[in-house]
């Protein structure tokens, strides 16, 4: 099986060749590169040129600027592998990772997912566990449930003709979730996946990126996402649970980000109107929150019952640990 990882590539010339060698010093040699150059105005593309020079399996593709979403899709389209898998240019594979993901193909399913290693978190070994799900139903909502595992396209290795045969391209229209909108859709048209605790993608935690830095709109963005994987995944049990998880990630990037300009009353009274919208409201209404890990269950629970204060102070608590941790201050 040949295996196509996809890097998008925008004004990444400092962690490029980083990147691009952590997938050739895998094991498994049946892999190409497909460099997708989005309109890079640093020197990314002559990079890109320089480790297509060194290796025949590595490829530059060029596109004026469009975004993540276009560039992946122009990958998608010009791949050859077998399976695709996707890659972000300052991020890493682990070591064994095509080796990891490909065995979670063997058994005939369409997908195959590892863990997601995140900043300085360290690669603890799990002995081998992989859960095979066939169901798509119950695939769907454990992905709904562990959103930030699992509704990403890091660590997902996908065969490609389940994504040309259903059509499923990025939705180029949403600047935040479509990865989750994405990864939705090929659950929902694929025959199962398999899923390890073996560790295969080292994310970057990135203060820079769109998720992690504070831009005008993210909240529009966020509920434009629920808008459209509400018609993908709206009748799932866990939809309600993937709803306020959303909510979390607004009120943590945008709404109490500490770049937002907004006064501390404005941003309350931002809380309060969020909690209030229907899709929020009803999703409080109708969430499972007993699996929730212990503290997000807990602020949850203060924004149903209006407790906006706690609710605030916790996620500002939670910011603060998430910066010492990309910067490693104390």
């Amino acid at each position: 099986m040949e295996i196509s990882v996809i890097i998008p590539v925008h004004n990444a010339e400092k962690t490029l060749e980083k990147c691009v060698r952590s997938v050739l010093a895998q094991a498994w040699r049946a892999v190409e590169v497909l460099l997708v150059d989005d309109g890079s105005a640093d020197g990314s593309a002559e990079t890109a040129r320089l480790l297509c020079g060194r290796d025949e399996r590595v490829r530059l593709l060029q596109q004026e600027h469009a975004g993540v979403s276009e560039a992946r899709n122009r990958g998608l389209k010009e791949a050859r592998g077998d399976a695709v898998l996707f890659l972000d240019a300052d991020d890493l594979l682990l070591p064994g990772a095509l080796d990891t993901l490909a065995a979670c193909l063997d058994g005939g399913v369409d997908a195959g997912c590892g863990r997601i290693l995140r900043g300085r978190q360290k690669n603890r070994k799990h002995p081998g566990d992989m859960a095979v799900i066939r169901d798509r139903e119950k695939l769907l909502n454990l992905a709904l449930a562990r959103p930030t595992d699992l509704l990403t396209v890091h660590g997902w290795l996908i065969r490609r003709s389940v994504i040309l045969d259903s059509g499923i391209f990025f939705d180029a229209a949403l600047r935040l979730g479509e990865d989750s909108d994405w990864v939705m859709r090929v659950l929902k048209a694929g025959n199962g996946a398999a899923l390890t605790q073996d560790a295969v993608y080292r994310y970057a935690l990135n203060p820079d990126s769109a998720v992690h830095s504070w831009r005008k709109g993210q909240t529009d963005g966020f509920l434009r996402m629920l808008e459209k994987t509400r018609g993908v995944a709206g009748g799932e049990k866990n939809w309600p649970l993937f709803a306020l998880t959303t909510l979390l990630l607004i009120l943590t990037h945008d709404t109490l980000h500490p770049a937002n300009p907004a006064n501390r009353a404005e941003k309350r009274k931002e809380i309060g109107r969020l909690r209030q919208l229907p899709v929020f409201r009803e999703a409080f209404e109708k969430a499972d929150l007993s699996g929730l890990e212990p503290k997000r269950r807990r602020v949850l629970v203060w924004l149903r019952e209006g407790k906006d204060g706690l609710a605030e102070q916790a996620i500002r608590m939670r910011q603060l640990q998430n910066r010492c941790c990309r910067t490693g201050e104390l």
